[in-house]
């Protein structure tokens, strides 16, 4: 007997995702574009949340990034284990410094013993963003002043 493909319920990129102290899964900061004056891009810190069910027994799975030019990279990620099939698993991927070498739309989607998994997957646009007035290529835009008396 072949063991089922659990579904995955969803897949979203966001700027920080936890558990709290009741263990319940927080997603703060979801987005699906990035703007950058120059390649590559990067941001610090992402994270991917994910919600898998309706498997059971072991599955190796892996996040796997798509870049616009269909290059892909796989992050091997530990192993999934769903005891049956009514279970449900919550996972957080920490991702620091990622580069988008690329601007166009980036494809993010699980990996089970090694078959993408293309639905739900998240689509991340990466856009080129305009130079402000008076600004050099590669300088860092400017930012708003503070509010008259902020200390």
């Amino acid at each position: 007997m072949t063991k089922p493909i659990p579904t995955v319920e969803w897949l979203h990129i966001c700027d920080h995702a936890f558990r709290d102290e009741f263990g319940k899964l927080c997603i703060i900061g979801m987005f699906d574009a990035l703007h950058s004056q120059k390649l590559p891009g990067r941001l610090p810190m992402l994270s991917v949340a994910l919600g898998v069910t309706d498997g059971e027994g072991q599955y190796d799975i892996a996040l796997q990034v798509q870049a616009p030019s269909g290059k892909t990279v796989d992050m091997k990620l530990p192993n999934l284990q769903l005891a049956d099939r009514n279970q449900k698993q919550r996972a957080v991927i920490r991702l620091a410094g990622l580069p988008f070498e690329e601007f166009g739309t980036y494809v993010f989607r699980l990996k089970m013993d090694n078959q993408p998994v293309d639905s739900p997957a998240h689509y991340l646009d990466h856009l080129q963003a305009p130079q402000q007035p008076g600004q050099t290529p590669g300088q860092a835009p400017p930012t708003i002043p503070p509010p008259p008396g902020f200390n």
